[in-house]
């Protein structure tokens, strides 16, 4: 072999391959500036309080940069075996069975990708929603066409693929009136402990850390269950979605504190099967 024109061929696959790197970090950075023009607009015009257009905003456009990644790393990947000369034809009729596996990998891939472009277009969660699905409850750290990265109450953190997701229920956009239950000994009066709760509702209503999150005052609806040593009595609280469940931890603490100090006793435990 002639030693210039292999010197020469060198040359000419390193500026192919340098023309190939070239394009995918143009490529990666219009796809990335495309990605940001999109998230600022569903940010600044998007439907809904800006909490929400902003979970959204950060979801989508997670999910496009990752898939932009891959669709452009795998074209790149393409084009440099082209230029390499690698035939991989060969490789994949020796191995059938991989091929046949792949095949079946490549459905369930498929099926996820699909799956997280319909959650995506019916906004069904964003990235902090706490969501309950395929047999997971807490929190979304992360979201992909691939997969949900769901952490629950315990810390543990789920990988749930887009195409489990048959059913999907997100607890942060319920609606934010949780109702708040209060157990109480049946032998304390129950004006004296309506009385103990509407103080507390007047105090959180009107707590600085807490107002904000507040949409209206929270209620003392009165008694919802009498059963055996104990009654129930019901609090409705109005709140941003996001915030219904620390508003409910405060209540609860708060009417805890104001109870005891008013000498009313709460029921030792629930009877089996009564509401929580």
């Amino acid at each position: 072999m002639n030693p210039e024109k292999h010197v020469f061929d060198l040359v000419e696959l390193a500026i192919k391959l340098g023309i190939i790197a070239a394009l995918v970090v143009v490529t990666s950075r219009v796809a990335s500036l495309l990605v940001n023009r999109l998230e600022r607009a569903i940010r600044t015009d998007g439907k809904g309080p800006p909490e929400e257009r902003e979970g959204r905003a950060h979801t989508i456009a997670l999910a496009l940069r990752r898939a932009s990644w891959v669709i452009i790393l795998a074209l790149a990947a393409l084009a440099t075996t082209r230029e390499l000369g690698i035939d991989v034809n060969p490789i994949l009729a020796a191995a059938g069975g991989f091929g046949v596996a792949a095949g079946l990998g490549a459905q369930t891939l498929v099926r996820d990708w699909i799956g997280g472009f319909f959650i995506i277009v019916d906004d069904q969660f964003s990235v902090g929603d706490v969501i309950r699905t395929a047999g997971v409850s807490g929190r979304v750290e992360s979201f992909s066409l691939r997969h949900a990265e769901i952490r629950d109450g315990d810390g543990a953190l789920h990988f749930v693929p887009n195409s489990e997701m048959r059913i999907v229920t997100n607890l942060s956009k319920m609606g934010a009136t949780p109702l708040v239950r209060i157990h109480v000994s049946a032998e304390e009066d129950p004006g004296r402990a309506i009385a103990a709760l509407e103080g507390v509702m007047a105090a959180l209503a009107a707590d600085p850390r807490v107002k904000p999150h507040l949409l209206e005052e929270p209620r003392v609806l009165g008694v919802e269950d009498i059963l055996p040593g104990q009654y129930t009595l019901l609090v409705r609280l109005a709140t941003h979605p996001s915030q219904r469940f620390e508003v409910s931890r405060i209540l609860r603490l708060r009417a805890l504190e104001r109870l005891r100090e008013a000498g009313i006793r709460t029921a030792q435990s629930p009877p089996p099967g009564a509401a929580a």
